[in-house]
């Protein structure tokens, strides 16, 4: 038999993930030999602060109080990086381990969604690992499958549900029939959402994975800025009452392909098919469709977030690791990378809905549809029902278009806006009939 390999490991961050990888670690050393004949040493261990109360025994692995002695050790193989800020001490242990040429881990999405270009082109030069697959959709596999598994494939698009804190406050809206700032609070009391939500419910989060997604699917250089994003606060329960009754779901989609040699990637909340694939995807799960040349439709689905899920993605790139397969990080050499242009996406023609919320007086409707007429907007479905919760004197008109260049919604709109019938601004939501 051959002699097994080791690889001495450090850990920086020990939160609920950190902890999680290191009891992975003790407990199952065991079957990690048998499968893969090579052992995962914890070499040293680093956090903010010493005294918090973990899963496991921190007296028995080496502590340092400066988490530089880790990245700087040169017995260190593998540096697993789990701090999490988007810079400052996150980039600068990533870069030196880099550079001392050690394998890195990280779950950091922000910091490679950023500064990732600079980084991985230290990996390379240095012919070590920067792997991530922590760091997008929790434990769902999805890296090793576009860099590995459909390697061959060419993928025309991408797009999913890639964060769990929005699913869930979207789905239980719909379930509860309550506010978004009701449930908030309730998935915040579930440790579901931060107390700080802004990076989840703004869109920010999902714009990180997705802009690391595009380079997956496309050999993109990372570029955050070619990411238009918007998130899930202005949602109000009536629309998820409203798209219920149209056969509609809201999802938070994250989505991205070449169009005409640039790219369009996009996250925002949108009305898909009840009966598609991502719509019947709830709770804190995220799940991810890809669509290739070989495979019409490919669709994963997992946990997104929490310890256990996010240190089996790390136990995937330690096994990649450990396979020694000099494949690059990204999939693709970093001189291969396109740098992409932004597609321009007032020109994209899509279907919206809209929830106009006007005085009840004759001839409203009359001037809205005229005022979308003249930019050439054809109306589907209008649907005019009273606002039980507000005042008589309020109707909330919702109108679904035909599909429309979003410059000439965008311009209908502004005009409609300055009626003196209406009484705030319009809720606008994209439609998207394709998802299936």
């Amino acid at each position: 038999m051959n002699k097994i390999k080791t690889f001495n490991v450090c850990i920086a961050g020990l939160g609920t993930v950190g902890s999680n990888v290191i009891d992975d670690l003790i407990n199952n050393h065991e079957i990690i030999v048998k499968k893969i004949n090579a052992e995962f040493k914890i070499l040293a261990i680093s956090a903010k602060n010493k005294s918090k109360k973990r899963i496991f025994d921190i007296s028995k692995y080496q502590w340092k109080d400066d988490p530089f002695e880790l990245v700087k050790n040169d017995k260190c193989d593998i540096f697993i990086e789990l701090i999490g800020e988007e810079k400052g001490l996150s980039f600068d242990l990533v870069k030196k381990a880099l550079e001392n040429h050690i394998h890195v881990i990280t779950a950091n999405k922000a910091m490679l969604s950023k500064y990732g270009n600079e980084l991985f082109e230290i990996a390379e030069k240095n012919n070590v690992l920067l792997l991530f697959e922590a760091a997008i959709a929790g434990g769902i596999p999805i890296v090793k499958v576009i860099k590995q598994s459909i390697f061959l494939n060419k993928i025309k698009k991408i797009s999913g549900i890639l964060n769990g804190t929005t699913n869930f406050i979207l789905s239980e809206m719909g379930k509860k029939k309550l506010s978004f700032k009701e449930i908030l609070g309730k998935a915040q009391q579930n440790g579901y959402a931060e107390i700080n939500p802004a990076n989840d419910v703004d869109g920010v989060d999902s714009a990180h994975k997705l802009s690391l997604l595009s380079t997956l699917c496309f050999g993109s250089t990372i570029n955050f800025d070619n990411v238009t994003y918007k998130g899930i606060t202005n949602i109000d329960i009536e629309d998820i009452k409203n798209a219920e009754k149209l056969g509609y779901k809201i999802k938070l989609i994250s989505e991205s392909e070449i169009i005409d040699n640039k790219i369009m990637s996009v996250v925002e909340p949108k009305l898909i098919p009840n009966e598609s694939q991502l719509a019947n995807i709830d709770g804190v799960l995220n799940g991810v469709k890809i669509e290739t040349d070989h495979l019409q439709s490919l669709v994963l689905k997992g946990e997104g977030a929490g310890g256990q899920a996010t240190s089996s993605s790390i136990f995937s790139d330690l096994y990649e690791i450990a396979l020694d397969t000099k494949s690059p990080s990204l999939g693709y050499a970093i001189n291969k990378l396109i740098d992409y242009k932004k597609l321009d996406l007032s020109n994209k023609s899509e279907s919206y809905y809209l929830r106009i919320l006007v005085k009840d007086i004759s001839g409203v409707l009359a001037k809205i549809t005229s005022n979308l007429n003249e930019e050439g907007i054809s109306i589907e479905t209008i649907l005019q029902t009273p606002d039980k919760n507000g005042s008589q004197e309020q109707i909330p008109i919702i109108i679904v278009t035909h599909e429309t260049k979003k410059r000439l919604l965008s311009k209908a709109l502004t005009k409609i806006e300055k009626l003196d019938f209406v009484l705030d601004n319009i809720a606008v939501i994209t439609i998207d009939k394709s998802i299936n």
